[in-house]
């Protein structure tokens, strides 16, 4: 292979290699939780409770 071409593809991979560097090197964004409304945490407790109820009844048998 020509000197030169060999000299290209080593600086392409070193300029890859210190991207991948400074991309390691910035805090990973950090997403916030979607707010889940009164309605849906309500009706999750519900849910919940109920099963709780219904394993009470069939372990006091």
């Amino acid at each position: 292979m020509d000197k030169t071409v060999v000299a290209a593809i080593v600086g392409v991979i070193n300029a890859y290699l210190e991207q991948e560097a400074q991309a390691k090197a910035v805090a990973p964004r950090v997403m916030p939780y979607p707010q889940i409304s009164p309605w849906q945490l309500f009706g999750r407790q519900e849910l919940m409770r109920a099963r709780v109820r219904w394993q009470v009844k069939r372990t006091s048998k």
